[in-house]
């Protein structure tokens, strides 16, 4: 048996799917469910940002899987391979948070929710030819014997150093905005630590000691998280993840991670208004420490990324300057900044849908770098057009160099290199109107 398993790239401005030469940060979806592919059948793995879909080679399952814009070009490929008459299978958090209706005009199968233990059924039911409609595991699936992901199966020639390495899954907050922690429930889960030592030995082996947590909140779990640094001590890779500013609480433990290799860390910061942030559920944040937090970040060689929204119910016309100076004044390396964007599946479009305050149901827009839905204090049009503006104003060679070299972590030359890479990959993202960490 043949499957073939694909990561769609996601779709640009003009509505043309996304491509380029190296894919950096390649998620862990892929390689995860090779692993769980049953014996004898042949795998293969295709990212289609950085590679071509043979659409025409004899396939007997295709699998697709997207977030965002992406579950629309999921659904363009699908449509493809099924007139060649190539049965499909989506899944996903975008298809499982979404209507599912509008997956399966595309597909002959939907899987709702983790796949871990479902796809081998999924596997074995294309083999038989009894597809079922919709796959919905009846329980969140153990993380606790997970297999070791198939980095063998990634196109080498095409990825860069970073290899996905994933030690929890989900986050236990409430932000309304956020699809990971709908589509996890709000449930927050540890793998055992030696499993975890166990898959970044094997991303060394295969790729280099660079190491991605696809994890969405890292830190959350103090005793966790300081066992698995003290782990990753003896492995000496560079690693950065996603978290949240609460482990600064514990200066303790960012020292650790420092020691363990943690080189960058993103955090979701959302907004400086404490009024957006209560909105919003995630009023936690606090804007006053954000400047102290990252300074102890920095003073261990930890270097700071953000994750910004605009469009809030409780922003103005100010909020393009305030982020702006909030970025420059604070020298984040890495920004990144998105529209407001009410994903299925959510509270928060739950909510945009009762206040009918959504103006596109097209999902293709859906990608962070469009307004979709009716702002509080101005036009749609308004709010994507400043919203460009500002990010035009983040890229030119006056802000780059102010905000990195004025940066005070102290990253060794890759580390330089791989900040100065990404600002430059924003920069064109930028002039093309592409959102900025979306590929």
């Amino acid at each position: 048996m043949e499957v073939l398993l694909i990561a769609p790239t996601a779709i640009d401005y003009h509505g043309a799917p996304i491509k380029q030469r190296r894919l950096h940060l390649p998620a862990l979806t892929l390689p995860q469910l090779g692993a769980a592919t049953p014996v004898g059948v042949n795998v293969r793995l295709l990212y289609e940002t950085v590679e071509e879909i043979p659409y025409d080679d004899p396939w007997d399952l295709v699998g697709l899987t997207g977030m965002g814009s992406g579950i629309v070009r999921a659904w363009q490929i699908a449509d493809r391979f099924r007139t060649r008459g190539v049965p499909v299978v989506i899944g996903g958090i975008a298809a499982s948070l979404g209507d599912p209706e509008l997956t399966l005009a595309h597909a002959d199968a939907l899987v709702v929710g983790e796949a871990d233990e479902i796809w081998p059924d999924v596997v074995r039911d294309a083999a038989a030819r009894r597809l079922r409609r919709i796959y919905r595991p009846d329980r969140q699936p153990p993380i606790d014997q997970l297999p070791t992901p198939r980095y063998d199966l990634m196109n080498r020639s095409r990825i860069g150093l970073w290899r996905p390495v994933q030690a929890t899954r989900g986050c236990r907050f409430t932000c309304t905005f956020c699809s990971t922690t709908a589509f996890f429930a709000h449930t927050y889960r540890k793998r055992p630590v030696g499993d975890v030592v166990r898959d970044v030995r094997a991303a060394k082996k295969h790729g280099s000691r660079h190491i991605a947590f696809v994890d969405d909140n890292i830190g959350i779990e103090a005793e966790y998280f300081r066992e698995l640094c003290r782990a990753l001590i003896a492995e000496k890779i560079t690693w950065m993840s996603q978290c949240g500013l609460h482990i600064t609480d514990r200066p303790d433990l960012v020292k650790l991670a420092s020691r363990s290799g943690c080189r960058m860390l993103s955090f979701g910061i959302e907004s400086t208004s404490k009024d957006n942030l209560t909105d919003v559920d995630k009023e936690w944040n606090e804007p006053g420490r954000y400047r102290t937090a990252f300074s102890l970040l920095r003073s261990h060689g930890i270097d700071v990324s953000t994750e910004m929204m605009i469009g809030l119910d409780y922003d103005d016309w100010s909020v393009f300057d305030r982020t702006f100076r909030f970025i420059q004044d604070n020298h984040i390396s890495v920004p990144r900044v998105h529209i407001v964007t009410p994903v299925p599946g959510t509270p928060l479009f739950a909510r945009m849908q009762r206040e009918q305050r959504l103006v596109h149901t097209d999902f293709g827009r859906y990608s962070g770098g469009q307004a979709v839905f009716q702002p509080r204090w101005c036009s749609p049009a308004e709010l994507q057009r400043e919203y460009w503006r500002l990010y035009e104003r983040l890229f030119t060679w006056k802000a780059v160099l102010t905000r990195i070299l004025r940066n005070r972590a102290s990253l060794d030359i890759y580390m330089r290199g791989v900040v100065w890479a990404v600002n430059l990959h924003y920069r064109s993202h930028v002039h093309h109107r592409i959102c900025p960490g979306i590929v």
